[in-house]
Formats: C-alpha cells, structure tokens, sequence
C-alpha cells in the first residue's frame, strides 16, 4: 500500500471534526477441494488485509493484517472478526509492532472514558478448521489507556494458536510505565464450554509492576496459548520441551485439561518473540498438524 493509498484510507476514516478513529475488519475462509480460500473481506476505516500466501501449499492460508495509521490513540476502537469454516487453517499475523499512544487529558466535553483505545478480536474457529493469530508486539507508550477484548469459539475438533506480547513504555529510551492503564480480556470456549478466561487490570506506577508475583521489573512480556484437539497436558516430553526453551528472560509453562498457556517476561519485545516462537514451533506440529513455517513479513 502506498502513501496517498493510506491517506485517502485515513481521510474516509477520520470525519473532520472527530479525533477518533473507528476502524473494523472481518474476515472469512473456507475449505474446498483440498484447499483454504478466502471467502469474506468486509472492512471500515483503516483496517485492511494484504494479499495471502501459500508457502506451505494450498491447505494453508497465510495473511497480514494492516493497520495503516500504525498507532493507536484516545478513543480510537477496533475491531476484528475471524470466521474459519470447517477444514480450513489460516495463519494471521501483522507488519509491525502496534504503537498504543498516550491518552489525551480529559476535558469537560471529553469525559476520561472516550479517552480509553480500544481493540476487539472475534474469532470462530469451526469443525477441524485451525487458526494461527500471531500478530507482532504492542508497545504500550507511557500515559496510554488501552483496553483489549478477545474472545475465540471452537467448535469439536478445532484447533487454535495465539500469541500476544507487549512491551511498556520504551526501554531502550528508558522510558517506563509511569502513568496510564491497559487492562485486557481473553474468553476462550469450546462447543459452548469456557475453557480459559483472563482478565487483568495493569496502572503505570503499580507495584504489580515490580513485584516477583506480577512483571517482577521486567518491562515486556507476553503469552501463547494452544488449544489442540487432543490433551496436549499429557503429552510429558511436549511440555518438558516448552520448559526448556533457551532465550533470555524467564519462562513458565501451564498445562491445563484443554490449554497449554507459553508465559514469558523479559528486557525487551525482541527476546519474547525468540522465545514465543520457539514455543509455537514446537505446539504447532501438535496443534494444527504442520511443521513450523514462518510466515514471510517475520523475515523483512
């Protein structure tokens, strides 16, 4: 995409008058013939997808999501539908890391609640379909508020990888989480059934920042959870590997009935990501059936 391609993107986006930017995107795949094709592309404001690639062959489907502002800041809200019909297996990622902006000062006609940045995920994942959500970090900048929601429905036999990590403030700046919020929500259910459900509530400044129970003063962190049709928890020598993963900072390993959760805190994004996709090729032999294949913007 170029430049006058995003501004025009941006313009139909962001009414004059109105700082906030309202953005939604919804996606659909199906399973035909031995293959994973598109079937949906509905999008509003800036959100787009880029053209998909087969580097595995034509049973899966990979595809970057765009969001061409690159930040996000007060009152924006976006929103991402994924639906994966039965037999298809997709791959999702992003081009770069999310910037989430500081929060405006609130003012009498801007009350602090439309100042909160907001991101929604939905994704269905049907009948022996899988999908691979694997977006890049989120720098969350000091003086942010940010609020994300995801929630993912497997229907039997599904399977489901997703990664999220995230950096506060900007250490390499040596700039810290001072002020600000980010506060997040992750529903995970199977045939109507909740199998995992997180929510936590992070302020600039806690102590949970410091504390060995929280971050424990490490200013990135991050997590992958797998869900595979069969019990990964009893798979003893998959969850000794997983504890075993060599990269810097600590890692920890939680083997539910359903779930295998991959947590990470360290330095910096960086170091997360060697350790979150060394996990994720070890899980995804497990979980989707295929080897390891990076998608192709992790290499640019």
């Amino acid at each position: 995409m170029d430049q006058s391609e995003a501004t025009r993107i941006a313009k139909d986006a962001h009414p004059a008058g109105d700082a906030r930017w309202r953005a939604s995107l919804s996606l659909g795949y199906a399973h035909r013939d031995g293959a994973t094709v598109p079937v949906r592309r509905v999008h509003e404001g800036p959100l787009r997808i880029q053209r998909g690639f087969l580097p595995e062959g034509p049973q899966t489907w990979h595809q970057v999501v765009v969001h061409p502002p690159g930040g996000v800041a007060s009152g924006d809200a976006l929103s991402i539908e994924i639906d994966a019909q039965a037999g298809a297996h997709v791959l999702l990622t992003s081009p770069g890391a999310a910037k989430w902006y500081r929060a405006r000062p609130p003012r009498a006609d801007r009350p602090i609640d439309s100042l909160e940045a907001r991101q929604t995920v939905r994704i269905q994942v049907r009948e022996n379909a899988c999908v691979e959500w694997l977006p890049l970090e989120n720098i969350v900048f000091d003086g942010a508020s940010a609020s994300w929601r995801t929630r993912v429905d497997l229907a039997a036999g599904a399977a489901w990888i997703g990664a999220e990590l995230v950096c506060l403030g900007r250490p390499a700046s040596e700039e810290r989480f001072e002020r600000g919020a980010l506060r997040w929500r992750t529903e995970i259910h199977r045939d109507g059934r909740l199998l995992f459900h997180e929510q936590a509530l992070l302020r600039g400044g806690d102590r949970l920042l410091e504390s060995p129970a929280g971050l424990g003063g490490a200013p990135a962190y991050g997590s992958l959870l797998a869900v595979a049709p069969r019990a990964l928890a009893e798979d003893a020598a998959l969850l000794a590997a997983l504890r075993a993963i060599d990269a810097p900072g600590e890692i920890a390993v939680t083997a539910l009935p359903d779930l295998v959760a991959v947590r990470w805190r360290g330095a910096q994004a960086q170091e997360g990501w060697r350790a979150l996709r060394a996990a994720w090729a070890l899980l995804r032999p497990e979980v989707c059936g295929r080897v390891a294949c990076s998608p192709r913007i992790w290499n640019t």
